[in-house]
């Protein structure tokens, strides 16, 4: 879609409030209105933000697994019945896709990086539809920064699926007259195609698919009264959103494992223990005041009424949508808020336009947010990697049969060792945290039973272990079986919370 001006409606023309210059600048605004500047802009400044990172491979405790996940599936695992985790599937592909490229830590940094960028690119086309080009960049580079400032400053699942899922709202809100008019543009069913496989990376994307999938039909249904072809068209639509989940479905039912799939991707989500109401309370607090400066800016660029009514309304009712299925789940962390930063972003672009402090809005966006920004805690960042490549050459010397338990972090160490993981359960805190007991269709108690049983000559063990309650039943296992080990140490780390401490027991079994 080529950039243009919104259109100046003649009963605008005498209001104070409109900014006129801005609405009409498109062509004066040269380069920043051009794709490749836009993006290059947008690449450029993720990079900055997120190179204080590149290389650390036990930066978050989740990257990691999936990196280690990708690395088994190379070797011939097939997640959940050789490797178990609860996301679908192109997660993990991802991250094995990036395990051939020599090293996978760089690889998918700077896979998720291009992905950052092509987020905060979408965020402006977005954006340019109820505001100028320079707001619109603005509101990209507000995406990037919220990216990292919500956890998502290196491999988490939403950096890669938001580009996704805004590719789906754009066609969808590029298209409201043609929809209005029952016809269902090419872009709206590829748009529910990129939803659909934005789904095939974590199902909470599905509430975000469903709305632009929901929304679109009721458009066309209501357009006229349905008949054949209309309905069709809706099914075509449908259809579009759930081939990706349909594909893995089948594959999964084809190979014999369709059970497992079901289980690690629908029940044991149903069956871990969630927090209590007051701690959920908590962080629902926390969330919102994550948000509320974006969201303020959202709220006084609206009123002053400089925009296209209709695509910042569709905008912000997807926002709505994100923000009310991250406050519906019975669980909250950090990274959970990611989906809300490109329609946040989008939404301050009307702000950043405005010739009085609309800049400064901009930049107070970036300073709040940046100084919070993990990768950004140079300090820590200059630490990780001495200490990090410390562990691993101890590790190494000290387990030369590559019999290798971890119980905590980092989960990577079996990647590097080359060492398998001694059991399906491969992310620690399946075996260790209270709340996953019972959840992951695996009898954790006799999982740990069976590991001790191999005799793992090195233990890999994180003081405290990040869990409240932990699985007692697991971990009493454990200290019995490390007490006869004939040497111990302790190490410590950095990830991207800062110092970890982990004792190192070695010459077991």
């Amino acid at each position: 879609m080529q950039d243009r001006p919104p259109a100046v409606h003649s009963a605008d023309v005498d209001r104070p409030d409109v900014d006129r210059a801005a609405i009409a600048a498109p062509r004066a605004a040269g380069e920043r209105s051009r794709p490749w500047f836009q993006f290059a802009c947008l690449l450029g400044f993720a990079a900055l933000i997120r190179c204080p990172a590149f290389g650390e491979w036990n930066y978050a405790i989740d990257d990691q697994y999936f990196a280690l996940v990708g690395k088994r599936l190379l070797a011939g695992d097939r997640l959940y019945v050789d490797i178990w985790d609860r996301k679908t599937p192109l997660l993990y592909l991802v991250y094995a896709a990036a395990a051939t490229l020599g090293n996978q830590t760089l690889a998918y940094q700077a896979f998720a990086t291009v992905c950052a960028a092509l987020g905060g690119y979408a965020t402006a086309r977005l954006a340019r539809l109820f505001a100028p080009p320079g707001a619109a960049l603005m509101a990209g580079l507000a995406y990037v920064t919220l990216l990292s400032r919500f956890g998502g400053d290196n491999g988490e699942a939403a950096v890669f699926y938001n580009p996704l899922m805004a590719a789906g709202a754009l066609a969808v809100v590029t298209s409201l007259e043609r929809l209005r008019q029952g016809f269902v543009p090419w872009r709206v069913t590829g748009g529910m195609l990129a939803a659909g496989t934005a789904v095939a990376f974590k199902q909470s994307a599905a509430f975000e698919a469903c709305f632009l999938g929901a929304a679109s039909a009721w458009m066309v249904l209501a357009s006229r009264r349905p008949d054949g072809q209309t309905l069709a068209r809706v099914a075509g639509l449908a259809l579009a959103g759930a081939t990706p989940l349909l594909a893995i479905a089948a594959w999964y039912w084809r190979s014999g494992h369709f059970a497992e799939l079901r289980q690690a991707v629908v029940e044991s989500n149903l069956l871990r223990i969630y927090p209590p109401p007051g701690e959920r309370l908590r962080r629902i607090a926390a969330l919102v005041g994550m948000i509320g400066l974006p969201l303020v800016l959202a709220m006084l660029g609206r009123r002053r009424g400089a925009t296209d009514a209709r695509p910042w309304a569709f905008v912000a009712l997807w926002g709505g949508v994100a923000l009310a299925a991250v406050l519906a789940y019975p669980n909250l962390y950090l990274h959970y808020a990611l989906p809300l930063a490109c329609p946040l972003a989008a939404l301050c672009a009307p702000f950043f336009a405005r010739p009085d402090i609309g800049r400064l809005g901009f930049a107070a966006m970036l300073a709040v947010n940046l100084w919070l920004c993990d990768t950004l805690a140079l300090a820590d960042r200059l630490k990780a990697r001495p200490a990090a490549e410390a562990l691993v050459s101890y590790v190494a010397q000290e387990t030369p049969s590559r019999k290798l338990l971890v119980f905590g972090m980092p989960s990577y160490l079996y990647a590097l060792l080359d060492a398998k993981p001694p059991s399906v359960l491969a992310f620690p805190p399946h075996l260790f945290d209270g709340a996953e007991a019972g959840a992951t269709g695996h009898d954790e108690v006799k999982a740990m039973q069976r590991i001790l049983a191999s005799r793992p000559s090195t233990v890999v063990l994180q003081q405290p272990l990040p869990a409240a309650p932990v699985n007692l039943a697991t971990v009493r296992q454990l200290h019995r079986y490390v007490r006869s080990c004939r040497r111990a140490r302790t190490m410590q780390v950095y990830d991207h919370d800062g110092a970890v401490a982990l004792r190192i027991y070695s010459r077991c079994g």
